[in-house]
């Protein structure tokens, strides 16, 4: 069935036939992802900005994520690559599908991105479990054990990024970035509203995301309190799981030898 309606999708986007190099970035929610993907996006040689909600286990995956992703938007003239995230274990994901294509690992410490959840769900869907700081904190540390378990079973080299880098210091990230997708011109801090920028289900719902540049500009979390003993929990498995991705033999890292996590 899924064959039938990507042949009966092609009739009316042919473009989408030609061969994609995929573009796969791995982490958890709140690490920068929407905006990284909308820089991605935003250049002409990329396809995708948002995430498919799907997982990567054998070549019909990427037949997926096309029919998926063309069946609403059309391809642009000039791509020749398309993206997608995942951030959560339960997408699973195949490391050595990506062999020929291109995998890319990024996080974020908790002390920020643990409240960022919670205020997130609180907002758009106070039910969840994530709303609450136990609920957050959870998920964020078994999706850390599930990344260092991606990275261990890479086979290519992958690009890891510290994902706070894309607000300190954004032009040289983007730049080692366009070197590994071996784009033909740099990626840009501005990039281009979409048509489910802000949607639902498809990322960043905040007002931030509508500015089109990166901004440095942090939002206050100064009401949602961590337990000491939930942080520092959290904050070893965080320490873990970045030493584990560094230390891939792998691992192309765009980390400053003198600057911290």
């Amino acid at each position: 069935m899924e064959a039938l309606q990507l042949a009966l999708l092609a009739l009316r986007q042919p473009r989408m036939l030609r061969p994609y190099r995929h573009i796969l970035l791995l982490s958890h929610m709140r690490a920068n992802t929407s905006l990284i993907g909308h820089i991605l996006g935003s250049h002409e040689q990329i396809d995708g900005y948002y995430e498919l909600h799907m997982g990567y286990h054998s070549w019909r995956s990427f037949q997926r994520q096309k029919l998926k992703y063309f069946a609403k938007h059309a391809p642009k003239k000039s791509a020749t690559s398309l993206f997608d995230k995942v951030l959560h274990n339960d997408h699973p994901v195949e490391p050595e599908l990506f062999r020929n294509h291109s995998l890319m690992f990024t996080l974020r410490g908790p002390e920020r991105t643990i409240p960022s959840i919670v205020r997130l769900y609180q907002n758009v869907d106070p039910s969840e479990s994530y709303a609450s700081v136990e609920g957050a904190a959870s998920y964020y540390m078994e999706r850390l054990e599930g990344l260092a378990e991606l990275a261990a079973g890479t086979v290519s080299p992958f690009l890891f990024y510290d994902a706070d880098d894309l607000r300190k210091r954004p032009e040289a990230l983007l730049q080692a970035m366009t070197k590994y997708l071996e784009l033909d011109h740099p990626l840009s801090t501005r990039y281009e509203q979409k048509p489910m920028t802000g949607a639902q289900g498809a990322g960043d719902p905040s007002a931030a995301m509508a500015l089109g540049e990166i901004s440095r500009q942090q939002a206050d979390y100064g009401d949602i309190v961590v337990p000491q003993s939930l942080l520092d929990e959290a904050r070893r498995q965080y320490a873990v799981t970045r030493a584990a991705i560094l230390q891939s033999p792998h691992c192309l890292s765009t980390v400053q030898e003198d600057s911290s996590p």
